[in-house]
């Protein structure tokens, strides 16, 4: 399948989600789509957006896995502070009415496709259209429910009990992240990773 093939895909894949949270869902929505979103396809390893160079823009993803990463001096390390599946996004600010840049750099950490809307394009119809807030609101939700889990799983000293949690409480994103990214994200070694992942299984 060509990229403009893929491209055409990912984007309708996205409309018929925004439709199912939005069943009012107009032309006008997917022409406003259209004129102000840019569909960047993004490889492993490329960053979107560096702290602390200031941007003002959504990054959905359509295809693929973004994280927002970050570097621990202490570990000598790129940590990953909270990751985007398909559907989830970005804000390259603290959030969208911010002017302070979000902290960490946007990283590609599986190649696809990725969204790309500048806040000027959304910021005429913040409640005023409800199509595109519903579609704001429920990427800050998904955020904010990733990041609530995180920091559960943050105060849990012992590195198998972090991983029995994130295994539980956020399966997607476990099975979507190599054993390399979990162990960034998990402030934990991939050996510890594994050895939990082993004992997890069995307690299934």
């Amino acid at each position: 399948m060509g990229t403009y093939y893929s491209e055409k895909e990912a984007l309708l894949t996205f409309y018929t989600y925004w439709e199912k949270l939005h069943p009012e869902l107009e032309d006008f929505h997917k022409r406003w789509l259209l004129k102000n979103g840019e569909i960047i396809p993004m490889t492993r390893g490329q960053i979107l957006s560096e702290t602390p160079h200031m941007q003002s823009t959504l990054y959905i993803v359509l295809v693929g896995i973004l994280a927002k990463e970050r570097y621990c001096p202490d570990r000598d390390e790129r940590l990953i502070m909270t990751v985007a599946l398909p559907h989830m996004g970005f804000f390259t600010t603290m959030h969208f009415f911010s002017k302070s840049p979000a902290l960490g750099d946007i990283v590609c950490l599986k190649s696809g496709l990725v969204l790309k809307i500048p806040y000027k394009a959304i910021g005429p119809f913040r409640n005023q259209e409800k199509a595109i807030d519903t579609l704001i609101d429920l990427l800050v939700n998904k955020k904010k429910y990733q990041l609530d889990h995180l920091r559960v799983m943050d105060s849990l000293l012992i590195s198998t009990d972090r991983y029995f949690y994130f295994a539980d409480h956020l399966p997607q994103l476990c099975q979507a992240l190599s054993q390399t990214e979990q162990a960034r994200l998990l402030h934990m070694s991939v050996r510890s990773i594994r050895r939990a992942k082993q004992l997890y299984v069995r307690r299934r």
